[in-house]
């Protein structure tokens, strides 16, 4: 169950899972990373406007040269904060686990580059995205019980 927690709190914020880990120093510099990253690509600002209903003036603020890189370093956060929730770390032999991660942060970068023709893209991708991870961290959970 430790971690689903871990996988919850890289949702909320990358580098968080981290922490929860006691992985106080990647943790933190994850955390930097994501502000930095999060500034130069206007993700919080675009999101406000998203979630107000002005999508089209929400994809015009985002900076797509840093947006790029936001699903995937969102999608490894999480996956490392999940398989570094456990104590174990010779038990994972689950090979769809990682596929999971890297599958939300392909559809992640699809749906940047498709954004205009997505209804709601901000919050359609990012919803998508964490429900795929939500499906590997499952997976993750159903290897370890084995």
């Amino acid at each position: 169950m430790r971690h689903f927690y871990a996988a919850l709190l890289s949702f909320v914020m990358p580098g968080l899972g981290q922490v929860h880990n006691r992985q106080f120093t990647k943790g933190i510099i994850l955390l930097i990373l994501e502000h930095i990253l999060n500034k130069l690509s206007n993700i919080n600002d675009s999101l406000m406007l998203s979630f107000s209903g002005q999508h089209s003036e929400a994809l015009q603020l985002i900076n797509y040269d840093f947006a790029l890189f936001y699903p995937g370093f969102y999608a490894l956060c999480t996956y490392d904060s999940v398989i570094n929730s456990d104590s174990n770390m010779n038990s994972m032999n689950n090979t769809s686990t990682p596929f999971w991660f890297f599958f939300s942060a392909l559809i992640g970068c699809l749906g940047i580059f498709y954004s205009h023709y997505i209804p709601m893209p901000l919050i359609t991708i990012g919803l998508t995205i964490i429900c795929i991870m939500l499906i590997g961290t499952y997976t993750y959970s159903l290897n370890r019980k084995r």
